[in-house]
């Protein structure tokens, strides 16, 4: 039993040993409290961007990617570049992409002949008022 013990000890410390040295992207957030409920949320925390998102669906073989994006100013300038990007060979390529402008809020909804049997998503850089922020959407498979 002591063995055991050790055994999972060990392995335990060997696995933490190996994130160390691992990159990990963060990004900023702030906790939001919900007076009187029992949860947490938590968001990317921006300047002067309220949210940023993007999503992807399909029907046949025709992808759908679209994003939302709100400005916490309705005066704000809003630019950017929505992206339909394709996983092959191990990685995502962009396969096209479409302008984003807007004030305030910036929708833009598009569809793409896609090719079967590959996996799709959304990609977003857009810049708010001067802010530069990226989102990425789940991928969508064909």
């Amino acid at each position: 039993m002591k063995l055991k013990k050790t055994i999972v000890t060990v392995i335990t410390i060997a696995l933490l040993l190996a994130g160390v040295g691992t990159t990990n992207i963060s990004y900023a957030v702030e906790l939001k409290r919900t007076t009187g409920k029992d949860y947490q949320t938590v968001e990317p925390f921006w300047d002067n961007i309220s949210s940023i998102s993007p999503y992807i669906s399909a029907s046949g073989t025709t992808l759908y990617p679209e994003v939302f994006i709100k400005a916490k100013n309705p005066s704000n300038p809003i630019s950017g570049t929505m992206y339909l990007e394709r996983y092959s060979s191990g990685g995502w390529i962009s396969v096209t992409s479409w302008s984003i402008n807007g004030t305030g809020s910036a929708f833009l909804s598009k569809s793409y002949k896609g090719i079967s049997g590959f996996s799709y998503r959304t990609r977003v850089i857009v810049v708010v008022d001067g802010e530069r922020a990226e989102a990425t959407s789940g991928s969508c498979k064909i």
